[in-house]
């Protein structure tokens, strides 16, 4: 199918006989939610594509293609990068979930909860908790990798968890 860029033929019109095509970029893709916010992508892809044609440069139809397939892997890295830098840890959501208590309330319900585990791991809590101390910083002062750092929190946080009843 020839576009040519003239006054006859409307974006909507455009738009409407290239939906199917952008279904099957988003099928193709893998994309199993936020469909909405790829096809509004792969839409303005569309879009810059209707604006940017010469009709010299050969048929339109795998032009689009190329634009709308490759604007929806671009959403797709940016979506991943965003996820691995800026989602917030369960630990960071710690705050969000505790009820807004006087802070000696909170201070008494965390002694009590620290109070049935080791002095070294109580420390190594309220170090990362309390002093706000890093992965990097807590590997260097207790001279071990982050990695067996993230595992030991999770396996302190997931001990105090299951003999308390309090919820953290």
């Amino acid at each position: 199918m020839r576009i040519e860029k003239s006054n006859m033929y409307q974006f909507e019109e455009v738009l409407t006989k290239y939906e199917p095509m952008i279904s099957a970029s988003i099928r193709k893709c893998r994309i199993y939610k936020n469909h909405e916010q790829y096809r509004q992508t792969a839409r303005i892809a569309l879009w810059q594509a209707w604006q940017k044609y010469d009709r010299a440069q050969g048929d339109f139809t795998p032009y689009a293609y190329r634009c709308i397939h490759g604007s929806i892997l671009d959403e797709l890295k940016r979506e991943i990068r965003y996820e691995a830098h800026y989602q917030p840890e369960e630990d960071s959501q710690l705050e969000t979930y505790l009820p807004m208590k006087l802070d000696n309330e909170i201070a008494n319900e965390l002694e009590g909860l620290l109070n049935n585990i080791e002095e070294q791991d109580r420390q190594f809590l309220i170090d990362y908790y309390i002093r706000g101390l890093g992965y990097e910083e807590l590997s260097v002062k207790y001279g071990t990798s982050v990695v067996a750092l993230k595992r030991r929190r999770g396996r302190l946080i997931k001990r105090v968890r299951d003999n308390n009843t309090v919820k953290i």
